[in-house]
């Protein structure tokens, strides 16, 4: 069956074929690909979760700080994160035991390195080879055409085509000492360990790595944010210590969000500038990379970067507040970060995506979570809850302020495993997937405003989605500014996001001039539906940008969080937690005796939850009794939902009848719904060698994950180990690596 070539094995694309495991996407998955030659793009999909961890199981009964240590165990990337929200959802189950204000800003001091850090991690080594020439040329995926128009566009050209620059766009971009002055110099840059790109990001995220630990001291573990607090003061030597790998990491940002702008106008190509669309229509009729892994525009996005001053918004009369870790004022508080919460929904695909909501208590009572194609056992069904919930976990009827709470919400879904195997092929109804899909209805004032449930999007590009049409919510926000002078405008129209970095000088991270005028650089985040005149609402390599410019923001969360620290030690205030663990007390919060809360804020990934049913009482002994989690990538692999369910509020029903279909499921299969075709192929490889490289690079898009070894099973029962896009074995690796050096001398 193999081929000549050591890179390949002959496939059957008449067939579906599934490719397992996509590796470093939490949990472990595995797709399978139905693709049609004839209209050269996929017409079904299936994502299926291949591990159950069990965390919900084995952190029931644990004390409360336990829990908190325990949550970061959650994943061994970005484990931080996940204690950050349990931190949160412990102190709203204890009757909001927020942090003291140098405590908050001391903790988002590490969470905004973190997320910066992550980002850099991923558009460097990750995620961003896939756009590398490793595959644009060397190994010969994509039409060599499109490497030869990169190498003839130069940077200042598609330097013309960009808005994110208001200041001045650069034409010329210098990384590791090597000049970058067209589209074929970042397409090189970004090879893995020669490229300038990853030789000068490798320094970067490392920096901010080291800027994380001087507050968490352990990653991805921390062991000093707790309920309340941080146990590392923000002294004057360690912030000072802070902002020196912050200088350096700021200037990095502004050079990351220009490198992926000018890569993804340029393949993108949306008003076909550069050839890049031309190309692809003359080749298969479609779109090209402005089409791999489009879907509708349904996104949510939690918000970070909690403030302990909050910003002046615009209009005033919208409520915003400092964080003080209630529920009844998650709404205000969580509309005074940094990045902005929402829930954005497309109606239709004549319609552009529209922010529902930016309150955090509405998209909390929009939370549904159903197991009909996963290996679970319904903890409600035919009218009733299974006998193995516990009353206090059932019979939560009120949040914290009295609004009905859905019998498919986080605190009331009780995790019982049903393993069985899974179907090959995948089909619907069968289950085949460990992830439980979680849907969002939609809710406005505390109430639902449809019967319909969505599968959205949880990344930076919902970030993005979320910060830019901020203007529509029902409580609006123009303009967001900050007591340390940082500002953010959003402009719903041109949907558009615009905020500032500070002037730097870093002796270790060159800046073209044009970021280096006045006192601070603006940049401003176009949403692709506008860019592209509304036709497209995402795609892969649009992911990428956003999440440059997601990063970028969260540099402005830094600075940020470390003026207002300066500001509180000039003032003498150094307290930086509450109290001891031995004196937090979970307060009973809802209907029944417990303490019920909710951790939401973004990941490096996208939109993270925790939510907790606690015992009341007061100490270290006090039991969690239902302790629920629900990843961003659980939000996007998440398998189909097609039938209707009466959700104790009233009778729900898929937005996408048609197929039911979960956002990884959608990326690679479109939407009929919306009349959004399958992802196109998009390389050259004959077909009998080809292996599918562009659905694994749309799943990256979303997630930090390498190009690295699959299992494939193949129709004929057959199986075959080969990689996605990579050389087999790690000499051929550093083979071809140094083949693309020799060109490039």
């Amino acid at each position: 069956m193999a081929s000549s070539s050591p890179y390949y094995f002959t496939f059957d694309w008449t067939k579906p074929v599934l490719i397992e495991p996509i590796v470093r996407i939490k949990p472990e998955l595995g797709i399978q690909v139905t693709y049609d030659s004839s209209s050269n793009r996929v017409t079904d999909a299936y994502a299926a979760a291949g591990m159950f961890r069990g965390f919900e199981i084995f952190m029931r009964n644990k004390p409360g700080p336990d829990v908190i240590m325990l949550s970061s165990r959650e994943c061994g990337i970005c484990g931080e994160h996940h204690q950050f929200i349990e931190r949160i959802a412990q102190e709203m189950a204890q009757g909001g035991n927020a942090p003291p204000p140098l405590g908050l800003e001391t903790i988002i001091l590490a969470n905004d390195a973190a997320m910066t850090y992550d980002a850099t991690a991923h558009l460097t080594a990750l995620g961003g080879p896939d756009w590398s020439s490793l595959f644009f040329k060397v190994a010969g995926y994509f039409p060599s055409q499109i490497y030869e128009i990169a190498q003839q566009t130069p940077l200042s050209k598609v330097a013309q085509e960009s808005q994110a620059f208001p200041m001045g766009a650069p034409t010329e971009l210098e990384m590791a000492g090597v000049k970058l002055r067209t589209v074929s110099d970042l397409m090189d840059a970004l090879v893995p360990i020669i490229g300038a790109y990853f030789l000068e990001g490798a320094y970067s995220w490392r920096i901010l790595h080291e800027a994380e630990l001087l507050y968490y001291l352990r990653i991805p573990h921390p062991i000093t944010m707790v309920p309340g607090g941080i146990g590392v003061p923000a002294t004057v030597e360690n912030l000072q210590r802070y902002f020196q790998r912050m200088v350096d990491g700021t200037a990095w940002l502004m050079k990351q969000m220009a490198v992926y702008e000018y890569l993804t106008l340029f393949l993108a190509d949306y008003n076909n500038m550069f050839g890049i669309q031309a190309l692809y229509d003359k080749l298969n009729g479609s779109l090209g990379f402005a089409e791999e892994g489009n879907r509708p525009g349904n996104f949510v996005s939690y918000g970070q970067s909690d403030v302990s001053e909050a910003p002046s918004v615009t209009p005033s009369s919208t409520s915003v507040m400092p964080y003080d870790g209630t529920y009844e004022n998650m709404g205000a508080w969580g509309r005074a970060r940094v990045v902005k919460p929402g829930l954005v929904i497309q109606p239709n695909s004549n319609s552009p995506p529209q922010l529902v909501t930016n309150s955090l208590i509405d998209i909390n009572l929009g939370i549904r979570e159903f197991v009909e194609s996963s290996f679970y056992t319904p903890w409600y069904e035919n009218g009733s809850f299974n006998s193995e919930v516990p009353s206090s976990v059932s019979g939560i009827e009120e949040d914290p302020i009295g609004n009905k709470v859905s019998y498919y919400h986080p605190w009331r879904k009780w995790t019982m495993p049903n393993p069985q195997p899974r179907p090959v092929p995948m089909a619907y109804p069968a289950p085949y997937s460990w992830a439980v899909s979680p849907r969002i209805v939609p809710y406005q004032n505390h109430k639902p405003i449809t019967n319909l449930f969505y599968n959205v999007e949880a990344d930076p590009m919902a970030v993005m989605y979320a910060q830019v049409l901020q203007p529509q919510a029902p409580t609006p926000i123009y303009t967001s500014s900050y007591p340390s002078g940082f500002e953010v405008s959003y402009n719903s129209n041109e949907m558009s996001a615009t905020f500032s970095l500070p002037t730097v000088n870093s002796p270790r991270i060159s800046l073209p001039p044009e970021f280096q005028q006045g006192s601070e650089i603006e940049f401003k985040y176009v949403a692709p539906y506008a860019l592209s005149g509304g036709k497209i609402v995402t795609n892969a390599i649009e992911r990428m940008r956003a999440r440059a410019f997601e990063a970028g923001l969260d540099g402005m969360g830094m600075w940020i969080a470390w003026m207002s620290a300066i500001t509180y030690l000039k003032k003498g205030i150094t307290q930086v937690s509450t109290m001891p663990p031995s004196s937090w007390t979970y307060k009973s919060n809802t209907n029944i005796d417990v303490a019920i809360g909710v951790g939401m804020k973004e990941a490096p990934r996208g939109a993270q939850y925790h939510s907790e049913v606690f015992a009341t009482g007061t100490g270290v002994n006090v039991p969690t009794i239902n302790p629920q989690q629900m990843q961003p990538t659980t939000v996007n692999s998440g398998p189909r939902v097609k039938n209707s369910y009466d959700d104790g509020i009233q009778t729900i029903k898929p937005a996408s009848p048609t197929h039911g279909a979960g956002t990884f499921e959608e990326v690679l299969m479109g939407n009929p719904d919306y009349n959004m075709p399958g992802t196109p192929r998009l390389t050259v490889i004959p077909t009998e060698q080809w292996d599918g490289f562009e659905f694994a690079q749309t799943l990256r898009s979303f997630d930090p994950c390498f190009v690295c070894g699959v299992h494939m099973v193949l129709p004929n029962g057959r199986s075959r180990y080969i990689t996605l896009g990579a050389p087999v074995d790690l000499s051929n690796a550093i083979k071809a690596f140094y083949r693309f050096a020799m060109k490039v001398k």
